[in-house]
């Protein structure tokens, strides 16, 4: 069998690094020339893989998912998809985890037997919550807004955490029949985009060359009618998933990381072939949209930027300069934690450590780095961040404990361009954690291409802003743009409509919708969104909109709203008084202390307190014979915080 020799192939030549690449000659026969024939290559690469039982005694789909989801930093757990939990690894039944079809099995593959490929392909099938899973049901990824159901995620491995306020590193949901919605975190969004891109091109219907049975040609599309016409509790033919515009911004906005490289390599090891989409995240842009350029499975002019400076920062010790990372030869920097002052009890160890590179702008670049990270004395693990021109750190890669050089790999975008610093520091730094670990660097690289154009287009101007004001908030709203390439939203705010406008957050919005919490009531803000795509191109700002968030008013004032006289009995009357008191807003006020005067054929002064309607009831110290009289008057009433209006005193009398 084709995927079987293909595997065989890959055992025999792996490297003992941390991550695999593609064995050599993997995607030779790629042709990346258009989009046609790019698809129709790919599908032969990593078409007919083997199949494994979806529950089996033998090796199963919870085998392949308990070793493609592993918790790096536990080995005896899973770390799932969406809650971004991490839970003890269980080999079937019911627990707190279970299998995630990412491509929802009931749009074209819902009925299970054995040949069934894309029920059982583990590129898709992700370790889940339970509750999570079931709660994303069928629903398309696609972006949501403040006003989804929140699925917050736990913060694990330095990930993940926080909750209230949209998108944050939550998951949304939007369960409105015609209008369904899950937008995955955004920690793992790009994850989910690349597994779908795999299904749509691994699938292309046909059948198994090995095993005969027929398989579905699955497709990604923004029409959500064709979506829900797939689910119809059949196999079938040809269906459908989505939200596909969402899904390439997902892949922009999250792109391949370590993780998910290992994944692919776990995964390659059971079924013999992989997703092409995390060895070659920028064949996404030919397959689904323009940008495509021949060159078959090679790349083309490369540019490789090593260190030019590394920077002391007096926090660890350091042995060798930058010099020993610029080529792969198992010459090392090494850094080694210090431990910080204060009381023996307080002190913790840490280290930081930083390397510069000059690169050029707009550059879709790869940080790469090959070191090695002996043992976790006291910290967990060590993290690399980069910087570009200045601007705030963002998170390379976690690096794991081994024995033996790792290969680490980050793609990002260089932007404006200029220098690039990278930020070494420990994770741990609890106190009295002072055991002192040390971490090689063999070689550290950015890599990009000189060939091709340049994308200096800005994308369209965001369209339809909208602002509503509330206590304390406005949320804002808009449409989304459709450029592939899109990487976000800036939001932008101001006093005046003619500006300045100040950005509000340092990171780029991925959604449509923004909740400005930090305002004042009563006071008139002005808001304009651009759009950025992946290369830094930024769009003209939309035009302003306005909004001034209120709060709820706030009563001062104490009013009688009613007052009446009832009775009760056919020769014996009992007499009883009601007054209703509210405030200038008419809203009933409870615990107000009223005072009232009974007159006529009934006598006495009384004192009772408003119910939660605002109802003071007065009753008569004596019974009644027919005919008779009454008058009530309501002589004050108070409460702490408002004042009574006299104006709304009065009497009322009756006759029975």
């Amino acid at each position: 069998m084709r995927a079987l020799q293909r595997l065989t192939a890959w055992l025999l030549c792996a490297s003992a690094t941390a991550l695999a690449e593609p064995p050599v000659g993997y995607y030779d026969a790629v042709d990346d020339s258009s989009a046609e024939a790019l698809v129709a290559s790919l599908h032969e690469v990593i078409d007919d893989h083997l199949f494994f039982r979806y529950t089996d005694d033998a090796t199963d789909t919870w085998d392949i998912v308990n070793a493609a989801d592993q918790d790096p930093l536990n080995p005896g757990n899973i770390l799932d998809i969406y809650k971004n939990a991490s839970y003890p690894k269980i080999s079937g039944g019911t627990g707190a985890y279970n299998r995630e079809h990412s491509w929802p099995k009931s749009y074209g593959f819902p009925v299970y037997y054995v040949g069934n490929s894309p029920y059982t392909d583990a590129h898709h099938l992700f370790a889940s919550d339970a509750g999570y899973n079931s709660s994303r049901s069928n629903n398309p990824y696609r972006d949501c807004d403040a006003t989804c159901l929140e699925k917050e995620t736990l913060e694990t491995n330095g990930r993940g955490g926080g909750t209230g306020v949209y998108p944050g590193n939550s998951n949304w949901r939007r369960g409105t029949a015609g209008d369904e919605a899950w937008q995955t975190w955004r920690g793992r969004q790009g994850d989910v985009a690349r597994a779908m891109f795999y299904m749509a091109v691994r699938y292309e219907g046909g059948f198994h060359n090995e095993t005969g049975d027929n398989e579905p040609d699955l497709i990604l599309t923004d029409d959500y009618a064709l979506i829900q016409a797939s689910n119809t509790g059949q196999n079938e033919a040809i269906a459908y998933m989505g939200m596909l515009s969402d899904l390439l911004a997902w892949h922009e906005a999250d792109p391949v990381d370590d993780s998910e490289r290992r994944r692919n390599d776990v995964v390659f090891s059971f079924q013999g072939n992989r997703n092409p989409f995390i060895d070659n995240p920028n064949w996404v842009g030919c397959v689904f949209g323009t940008a495509c350029g021949g060159g078959g499975g090679g790349g083309g002019n490369p540019t490789v930027v090593l260190a030019s400076a590394d920077v002391i920062t007096g926090t660890g010790v350091v042995s060798g300069t930058f010099v020993a990372t610029q080529t792969s030869d198992d010459t090392y920097q090494t850094i080694t934690e210090t431990e910080s002052g204060g009381k023996p009890s307080r002190r913790t160890s840490r280290a930081e450590h930083r390397w510069t590179f000059n690169v050029a702008a707009l550059k879709s670049a790869q940080l790469s780095a090959e070191l090695a990270f002996d043992r976790a004395l006291d910290d967990e693990a060590f993290v690399l961040e980069y910087s570009v021109a200045g601007g705030e750190f963002e998170q390379a890669f976690l690096i794991q404990p081994s024995s033996v050089d790792q290969i680490y790999t980050h793609s990002f975008n260089t932007g404006v361009g200029g220098v690039v610093t990278l930020r070494l520091t420990d994770v741990d730094r609890t106190a009295g954690a002072r055991l002192l670990d040390s971490i090689r660097i063999d070689a550290l690289r950015i890599t990009y291409d000189e060939g091709g154009p340049v994308d200096a287009t800005p994308p369209n101007v965001p369209t339809g802003l909208t602002a509503s004001a509330g206590d304390g908030q406005v949320v804002l709203s808009w449409n989304a743009n459709s450029e592939p390439d899109l990487a976000g939203y800036v939001v932008s705010r101001a006093v005046t409509s003619e500006g300045p406008y100040d950005r509000l957050t340092g990171s780029l919005v991925s959604g449509t919708a923004y909740t400005d919490t930090a305002v004042n009531n009563g006071t008139t803000y002005y808001y304009s969104v651009s759009a950025e795509d992946t290369t830094g191109n930024i769009s003209a700002a939309s035009a302003p909109v306005s909004a001034e968030p209120e709060g709820n008013p706030v009563a001062s004032q104490l009013l009688i709203d009613a007052i009446s006289l009832q009775a009760s009995g056919n020769k014996s009357l009992r007499i009883t008084a009601d007054v209703i008191v509210v405030d200038e807003t008419g809203a009933a006020v409870s615990g107000a202390l009223v005072s009232g005067t009974f007159s006529g054929d009934l006598s006495g002064t009384q004192q009772t307190n408003t119910d939660t309607k605002g109802l003071a009831r007065f009753q008569g110290n004596s019974r009644l014979k027919k005919p008779a009289s009454v008058t009530f008057c309501v002589d004050d009433a108070s409460k702490t915080g408002l004042t009574l209006e006299p104006a709304s005193l009065g009497c009322t009398t009756a006759n029975f």
